[in-house]
């Protein structure tokens, strides 16, 4: 059982509790879901959950929290592990080694199990979670959704009692959520205790006890499956959470031209591209038109190439025989770079100053736009805060503000969504729509099946 009482916590650099007044009771087995606006707190639950509140974050912890009445939060970091697995929002940021084997016997190995125990459990996880044929892989070869699934597998090669998840779905096609989400029902058939942070709702609405709604640090609502799906949509829009029925919409907006925007094209050709050590093309594409007339939808599974597409029209990957050109006036790779901005997938990469403020501002070639696009953002009390002390979904929100900002002519959005819940997915809707008013190109990457179908007109399938 896992138990807090009167819990509260304020990081050293904030002043505001992060959470407060949390009383909070999981019983083994219970498969429980934490869900609200980004920033409200379920991410310092989730490391008060795993004992790097206070061993890595400090600040000033109150009230009592105990894992099974022998773990609190003066134990060891490594009672903790053996209890806890952990995946993290960012999944990189757990990362030890620099291939999928090493990495998956990594923490058996710092407890110092058995060689052949280590061997066994490899053997059954990677069947489990069919990731045999990654194993011989490096990590910095895998895409998002991959690095995703190797991490849940990671913190699952110890068998732990109970496994705190962090968006866990945010990097995933829908495939391979469909993976995780058989892989969790196994998970709570077997008695393991599960608490999942999550906006995506609806592949968890057949596995949650009950859904928990954090508000401004606090335990807001509880809810069970049923009375989440029956909650007037008046009422679920306000508590800024997602829908939990939901289907892709395959029949999206045929291109048409809008008569208010200047026409403005891509023409690419010739755009192929292998990895050194490849057996394979990343990607082909004999010929694409682009166009600022729709709001494009890059889609397709895990480890198709969507992300090597977009770098590439970025100029990002050297492809000397493709032809881009914008308005038919052909393109080098140093005016590819100049014409384009990329949100990218982890944020972390395109933040360099001490301030949200500054980092808005950085390239800024239309800084009059600041004032508009942190108010549609909602970044104002972000603006004095260091990017790194963020929440992801307060990251995103920085980077894309930023890319607005640029005034570039190719805008490309690599999950923009990740992390965001309802309200702020709705408010990156508006920025796109806003956004696609200019003569702007854009490109969405993405596997949320809810923002495909509120943002894009045109579906393109890697």
């Amino acid at each position: 059982m896992l138990e807090f009482k009167a819990v509260n916590f304020t990081y050293e650099e904030n002043s505001t509790p992060a959470i407060h007044d949390i009383d909070f009771t999981v019983k083994t087995g219970e498969f429980v879901v934490l869900t609200g606006k980004s920033g409200c707190g379920k991410t310092t639950l989730s490391r008060i959950m795993n004992g790097l509140i206070p061993e890595l974050y400090e600040g000033q912890l109150d009230g009592t929290f105990s894992i099974d009445s022998t773990i609190n939060s003066k134990s060891e970091i490594y009672q903790f592990t053996e209890k806890v697995g952990s995946v993290f929002q960012n999944p990189k940021t757990q990362f030890f080694t620099t291939d999928v084997l090493s990495e998956l016997a990594f923490p058996c190995e710092n407890i110092g199990l058995d060689r052949k125990i280590i061997q066994e459990r490899i053997t059954e996880t990677a069947k489990q979670f069919e990731i045999e044929h990654l194993l011989d892989r490096d990590m910095f070869s895998l895409s998002g959704g991959e690095k995703q699934i190797i991490a849940i597998a990671s913190a699952y090669m110890l068998r732990p009692k109970i496994l705190v998840l962090d968006e866990p779905s945010s990097n995933l096609d829908f495939e391979a959520i469909d993976k995780l989400q058989k892989i969790l029902t196994q998970f709570k058939s077997d008695g393991l205790t599960v608490i999942i942070i999550e906006h995506r709702l609806y592949y968890l609405k057949a596995l949650a006890d009950y859904f928990w709604i954090v508000k401004n640090g606090q335990l807001e609502n509880k809810y069970t499956p049923n009375e989440l799906i029956n909650l007037p949509e008046d009422q679920r829009q306000k508590l800024g959470i997602r829908a939990l029925n939901l289907s892709f919409n395959t029949n999206l907006a045929s291109p048409e031209l809008s008569s208010s925007n200047k026409l403005l094209t891509l023409e690419i050709s010739n755009l192929n591209y292998r990895y050194p050590k490849s057996k394979k093309d990343a990607f082909t594409i004999p010929e694409l038109i682009l166009s600022n007339q729709v709001i494009t939808g890059i889609i397709g599974e895990n480890g198709a190439g969507k992300s090597s597409f977009v770098k590439a029209i970025c100029g990002l990957l050297p492809i000397p025989n493709a032809k881009l050109s914008l308005n038919n006036q052909l393109l080098t790779k140093n005016q590819l770079i100049q014409q384009s901005f990329m949100v990218f997938q982890d944020v972390n990469y395109q933040l360099f100053c001490e301030n949200v403020h500054k980092e808005l501002l950085l390239k800024a070639k239309n800084p009059e736009s600041l004032e508009k696009i942190v108010a549609v953002l909602n970044l104002e009390a972000l603006l004095h805060r260091h990017p790194s002390t963020l929440s992801g979904g307060e990251k995103q929100r920085v980077a894309i503000g930023s890319a607005i900002l640029s005034g570039k002519k190719v805008i490309i959005f690599d999950e923009p969504t990740s992390g965001l819940d309802n309200f702020h997915m709705q408010q990156v809707i508006q920025i796109i729509n806003y956004l696609h008013q200019l003569d702007v190109i854009i490109l969405i990457i993405s596997h949320d099946l809810e923002f495909l179908n509120e943002s894009c007109q045109r579906p393109i399938n890697t």
